[in-house]
């Protein structure tokens, strides 16, 4: 399951969050070495080293974001 997450659902981008805070679509915050989700809930704010959701702050390079990716355009 969480290789579908990895590939399917995985924020990293600017764009990503962008869509997720403007949504105010919930978050998850996975933590990979603890293997277990850490928060969950919409994204407050962000910058390119943190997101701020549940008024915790989370390292961008440190912790996995799952949501819905923005769509990427496809080459025509």
């Amino acid at each position: 399951m969480i290789l579908t997450k990895l590939t399917n659902k995985s924020l990293v981008t600017n764009q990503d969050l962008e869509l997720n805070h403007r949504l105010g679509l919930p978050v998850e915050v996975f933590c990979s070495k603890q293997g277990k989700t850490l928060a969950f809930g919409p994204i407050k704010g962000f910058d390119d080293q943190k997101i701020l959701i549940r008024d915790h702050d989370f390292c961008r390079s440190t912790y996995l974001f799952f949501g819905k990716p923005a769509l990427k355009k496809s080459k025509v």
